[in-house]
This record gives structure tokens, C-alpha cells and sequence, in this order.
């Protein structure tokens, strides 16, 4: 009886670390942070539901280099986009596509006492309805994408790391 309890003892903590760590990485999952640079400049989302929204809430520059990071530069060179789209029709061939868009930026107002490069937006980014042609059917966009523009040739390794919270988003 007494080995049993040892056992019992075990099996426990080792369910309790198993829970732990998954619940840590859930909570990881949780953050949703999405990453946006040079190699990887745009994320796409697909959106569930009318209802659909993505809130931007915080935009934070990141550099992997050693030296002091010149993010004002950064910012001033690039443009960061959302795009609302529903596809209306796609030929067999895949030649012609009829799509409703909705574009859209996403600015970033430094402050002029500013020295992290962390922003502060809360834009809330909502699906919305229309209709197509004559049908009177209520349509809502399908895919939300977000996208990192270079207005000048970037030579930097920046990324914008974005907070965002999703409903509704796949």
C-alpha cells in the first residue's frame, strides 16, 4: 500500500507538470503577436463572420543588431497596410478574378519626446457588409490582411512585433 501511495505521488506531479506546461504554452498562444519584416511582410487572415475584427493594440520595433537601433528611420521608411477582401468570382482557368477590396494604412505617430519604439494604436480593424451588383444578398469580406510596405529600399533587419487581439479569425 505503501508503494501505491508513491506512486500515486508521481503520477500526480507528473500530471501537474504536464498541465503546467501546457497551459504555458496556451498562454503563449494566448499573446498573439505576429512578426512582420523584410523576409515575412504580410500575415493573412480569414474571417469567420460579419462580426469578425482584429484590434491592433501595440506596434513595438525590434532589431538583431548589436548597435544602438535607429527605429525612427525604420518607421519612416515603410508603411504598414490592411487589406479587407471578398472574392466574387474566379474564372475556371484562374485568369480573371472579380474582388472587393478595402485598403487601408495604419499609421505610426511618433512622439516627439518618444525614445522606446514601442506605439500605442488600439485601431480595431472591423469586417463590414455590402452587396454585389444587384443581388440584394448582404456580403462580408472573407480575408483580412495585414502587410509591411518598404516606401525606400530597406537594408535594415527590423521587425514590427504587433499585439493584436482576434474575434472570429481563423
Amino acid at each position: 500500500m505503501c508503494t501505491c501511495g508513491k506512486m500515486e505521488v508521481k503520477i500526480n506531479a507528473m500530471l501537474m507538470y504536464h498541465v503546467s506546461r501546457n497551459t504555458n504554452e496556451h498562454n503563449t498562444e494566448m499573446e498573439n503577436i505576429i512578426r512582420l519584416n523584410k523576409e515575412n511582410p504580410e500575415m493573412e487572415f480569414k474571417l469567420n463572420s460579419k462580426d469578425s475584427y482584429l484590434l491592433i493594440q501595440s506596434v513595438s520595433v525590434t532589431s538583431n543588431k548589436n548597435d544602438v537601433p535607429q527605429w525612427t528611420n525604420f518607421i519612416s521608411k515603410v508603411k504598414l497596410t490592411a487589406e479587407l477582401r471578398y472574392i466574387v468570382f474566379v474564372d475556371p482557368e484562374g485568369r480573371f478574378i472579380d474582388d472587393r477590396k478595402k485598403q487601408f494604412p495604419i499609421h505610426f505617430i511618433p512622439d516627439s519626446y518618444q525614445v522606446q519604439p514601442v506605439f500605442q494604436l488600439n485601431r480595431l480593424i472591423k469586417n463590414e457588409t455590402f452587396t454585389v451588383g444587384i443581388d440584394t444578398e448582404r456580403k462580408f469580406y472573407r480575408t483580412l490582411k495585414l502587410e509591411l510596405q518598404d516606401i525606400e529600399n530597406l537594408d535594415e533587419d527590423y521587425t514590427l512585433e504587433i499585439n493584436i487581439e482576434k474575434f472570429k479569425i481563423a
